[in-house]
């Protein structure tokens, strides 16, 4: 059947159909509307015969309150010849029989009114299911009739469904009409969407955001001709640049991860407000921003964008670019933005890896501190700090964030020192001082039997910062560290960062053993311990950014009783 017979065929069946149901409505709503109507007429009749009994038991207690009831006896259309004649005799016997007469009257006029009533509305409902059996019959008749049109059709939504999402749907063998033709069009295409899902659905797992790139990169490049991949998340106000996968090795970088710019800046900002589903830039010279530009100066003319969005909200985006101007289409952004439904939850696993690691930290590391008396705050200070000289050193962002996430990590073996020497008010003697020392391989061992027990879900990777933190934060630039007496760049940069965060806090806080050191002297120690207890590198990092360093000890200083916090202006902006 030729494809404008078949819509034609179709649509006058639709035809006859909404005019079918329009009249069984239409026909419905008038039955249903005057079912009520009768229902309301008797119920309002019968509340009226209710009181005419009630009345007629007050006129049978007093027959003076007859004359008034007379009315109410003709509004029924009985005679009432009898009635005044007794009445104009004061025959109260016959009042009296008159009066039970009327009564049964009232019964059998109440039965009849019920009777007609019962009536109406049974002829109702039976009109309606006519009217229904009328419709059913038609539908019955519109199936039958159209039923050698649907068969193939049918039978591809059978395939269809037998195969979506585990195997390719085999097409309609021959396509004979113009229907089934679309039909393979649309199978080809459920069939590409089936080889995307399948490809990026069994991509193998990462353990960082460069592994993520690295292993997504190549094959996503490959499937939409592309020369560059990347990724950015969104960090409050901010977008992110994370690192670059580029199908020519050794391409310059001049995008580099740890770029940032203000959301609003960018047209990426309107994306995220209004939940665009892809964004293609068909020629990036066109675009006035920062980022386009060195895009643009890598080599590349064209790009397509996609949010990477887990539970509604948008963390990031995807990126991809060209060398070549109008290089994307509509088709290529709903096909980019599947594969970011997939992408999306694989990032998220990565980036949620280290918050679970993090926080599985941060619960070991309240119980140590709790013990250790320390407060919460301690823990926000080291982070924070930490942080600060991270991104200080340009550390790749990788790292930079990972320090940030594990440094409260760093006295988790605290939970195998006893109390009595956490607590103690007095310095440690040398037994009690070998005992403290413990901590640190107490708390490496158990980062690691945290990863043997969690072997196929992390690798080594995922941990090794926090490892290096906890085994190199009391290490010295001089040697004289514990626990291996590692010195210089032998120790990780992680632990030589954390060694000053936590020792300028130990510095700035009470402790069981002694009053917190002013702010001023306290740098003046970290100072004075550059090239012998710190790495000098870090040591002027820290200078550098003193301010910061400064907000950071204003806004989360632990504040003793009667005690008035004032915030510095820089950390009032925070």
């Amino acid at each position: 059947m030729p494809r404008a017979k078949a819509r034609s065929l179709f649509s006058s069946q639709m035809v006859i159909v909404e005019r079918n149901f329009l009249f069984v409505v239409l026909a419905t709503v008038f039955i249903t509307a005057l079912t009520g109507w009768i229902a309301y007429r008797t119920m309002m009749e019968r509340q009226q015969i209710r009181e005419t009994f009630r009345r007629l038991n007050a006129v049978v207690l007093n027959h003076s309150l007859v004359f008034e009831f007379i009315n109410t006896m003709k509004s029924y259309s009985y005679d009432t010849k009898k009635l005044e004649s007794s009445l104009q005799v004061g025959d109260s016997e016959g009042i009296a029989q008159e009066l039970r007469n009327f009564a049964d009257f009232m019964r059998s006029y109440e039965e009849n009114l019920l009777r007609r009533r019962y009536g109406y509305v049974m002829t109702s409902l039976t009109a309606i299911i006519c009217l229904l059996l009328f419709q059913g019959i038609y539908f019955h008749n519109l199936r039958v009739s159209l039923s050698s049109l649907s068969k193939k059709v049918f039978e591809a939504a059978q395939r269809t469904i037998d195969s979506l999402y585990i195997d390719k749907i085999e097409k309609i063998q021959p396509a004979e009409f113009a229907e089934e033709l679309v039909l393979n069009n649309l199978i080809e295409e459920i069939n590409l969407r089936h080889d995307l899902i399948n490809s990026f659905g069994t991509l193998s797992k990462a353990s960082s955001i460069e592994d993520f790139i690295n292993i997504v990169g190549p094959r996503i490049c490959d499937f939409f001709k592309s020369g560059r991949f990347s990724l950015a998340l969104v960090s409050e106000d901010e977008v992110i640049a994370e690192v670059a996968f580029f199908t020519v090795p050794g391409h310059k970088v001049l995008l580099d991860k740890g770029f940032k710019q203000k959301l609003h800046e960018t047209s990426l900002g309107k994306m995220l407000a209004d939940r665009t589903k892809y964004r293609i830039i068909n020629d990036l010279r066109t675009v006035n921003t920062k980022s386009s530009q060195l895009i643009v100066e890598e080599g590349f003319l064209s790009n397509l964008t996609v949010p990477a969005i887990v539970s509604g909200e948008i963390i990031g985006f995807f990126f991809l670019s060209s060398e070549e101007v109008n290089h994307y289409t509509d088709r290529d952004g709903k096909l980019f933005y599947i594969v970011s439904t997939i992408l999306s939850e694989k990032l998220y696993e990565v980036l949620t890896l280290q918050r679970v690691i993090a926080n599985f930290g941060f619960a070991l590391v309240d119980l140590a501190e709790y013990r250790d008396e320390e407060t919460g705050n301690h823990i926000k200070r080291v982070a924070l700090y930490s942080k600060i000289l991270a991104e200080a050193l340009n550390l790749e962002p990788r790292l930079a964030r990972e320090i940030y996430q594990f440094a409260p990590l760093h006295d988790i073996g605290k939970i195998a020192v006893p109390d009595a020497i956490l607590s103690k008010p007095g310095r440690l003697d040398d037994k009690e001082w070998e005992v403290m020392k413990k901590h640190v391989p107490v708390g490496v061992r158990v980062l690691e039997n945290f990863l043997e027990n969690s072997r196929g879900v992390l690798d080594r990777k995922a941990l090794q910062t926090a490892i290096n933190i906890v085994a190199d934060h009391h290490e010295r630039w001089d040697g004289t560290g514990y626990p291996a007496g590692k010195k210089g760049e032998s120790i990780s940069i992680e632990g030589r960062i954390v060694a000053v965060a936590d020792v300028f806090d130990a510095l700035t806080t009470k402790r069981p053993y002694k009053n917190p050191y002013p702010f001023e002297e306290s740098v003046r120690i970290i100072e004075e311990n550059s090239n012998k207890h710190f790495d000098p590198q870090v040591v002027k990092a820290f200078k550098d950014n003193i301010d910061k360093i400064y907000a950071v000890y204003q806004e989360f200083r632990d504040i003793e009783p009667g005690e008035i916090k004032i915030l510095s202006e820089e950390a009032k902006g925070q």
